[in-house]
């Protein structure tokens, strides 16, 4: 075997084992980072999330409003965090400061009725009890 044989022959092999040690990194990364969504949000929940929320907390949303929750990463925080923004959206809702005051004005139709803040706040206080049951 000549020597630019050789060294393309441990190229290859080299290549070869960093993509199984990749493949094996993400699968293992994968595995720790996944987490169980125990509690999926109900779909009487859900609906008033769609219509109010996720304009700018869902995919499609703005980079700052998803950074502090983004609906589209939901199933992926595990039990414990989805409890956590609950509470979060029934005290922002609860005071009113979701939707901010800028995009009330300009989109009332966002406003949550007092059914539905009396709603999500049953439901993130039924799900702060969950968690503490897990």
């Amino acid at each position: 075997m000549s020597d630019m044989e050789r060294s393309l022959h441990y190229s290859s092999l080299l290549w070869k084992i960093s993509m199984i040690a990749l493949l094996a990194n993400m699968h293992i990364v994968s595995g720790q980072t996944e987490k169980k969504q125990l509690f999926p949000i109900p779909g009487i929940i859900n609906k008033v999330f769609q219509t109010s929320c996720m304009p700018c907390h869902g995919s499609s949303g703005g980079r700052f409003p998803k950074s502090r929750l983004n609906f589209s990463r939901w199933e992926g925080y595990g039990a414990s965090k989805e409890a956590e923004k609950a509470l979060l959206i029934c005290s922002s809702v609860s005071k009113g400061t979701m939707p901010p005051k800028s995009v009330r004005e300009s989109k009332p139709e966002l406003i949550l009725t007092k059914e539905q803040v009396d709603l999500v706040c049953k439901w993130a206080d039924e799900l702060k009890l969950k968690v503490k049951k897990e």
